[in-house]
């Protein structure tokens, strides 16, 4: 590419930006902002049902950002790739307060938000202590496995016991349990205290 090239597209670019102030409209046929406009987007940028009532010709995401361009709105961060890499690493595993003290200056949604765009996935938590051993030893290899409880039903074949009433406390199947334990390769005994 030649600086000739540069030169016109600079002169295309001046022509357009003259035309739009003279006529008031965009390219894309959008009303230019005036400043009259802005001056009540300054004044009224609290209240956006008063704006629209104002700005009838303007829709609310216009008025929104506009609002957010004269800087009276909520800030947008922008994603470094040294941030990102500091997000990949931490959030998988850290506390909310370890994230958060990380990036001190943007909001946890905000977080999460970016962790949700690039893809990022907080460790699945334990799952719940029933209180009844057997249940919880099944859960707690299933858990180290990787398996949730709907691969437990698949593989044992109890129906959707473990979906639905696993994590009960009251009234435990120990028939399904003693399956999952087949399934899963374990030995299900009792043991009787000595005295």
């Amino acid at each position: 590419m030649t600086l000739a090239y540069y030169a016109k597209n600079a002169a295309t670019a001046e022509r357009v930006r003259a035309r739009m102030a003279r006529l008031g409209v965009t390219p894309a046929g959008h009303k230019v902002w005036t400043e009259i406009e802005d001056d009540f987007c300054r004044l009224l940028y609290f209240d956006h049902f008063a704006l629209r009532q104002i700005l009838r010709h303007r829709t609310a995401r216009a008025i929104q950002a506009r609002c957010c361009e004269l800087g009276f709105g909520r800030k947008y961060h922008r994603w470094g790739p040294l941030e990102r890499q500091k997000l990949r690493k931490l959030y998988p595993e850290a506390s909310r307060e370890e994230i958060c003290a990380t990036f001190p200056d943007i909001p946890w949604e905000n977080i999460q938000a970016a962790a949700r765009y690039y893809g990022y996935r907080r460790k699945k938590k334990r799952y719940v202590i029933t209180g009844i051993a057997a249940n919880d030893q099944v859960r707690a290899f299933c858990y180290d496995l990787g398996w949730i409880m709907r691969d437990l039903d698949e593989e044992s074949g109890t129906g959707r016991y473990f979906q639905r009433n696993g994590s009960r406390r009251k009234y435990p199947d120990f028939k399904a349990i003693s399956k999952a334990v087949k399934a899963l390769g374990g030995i299900l005994e009792v043991r009787w205290q000595e005295e």
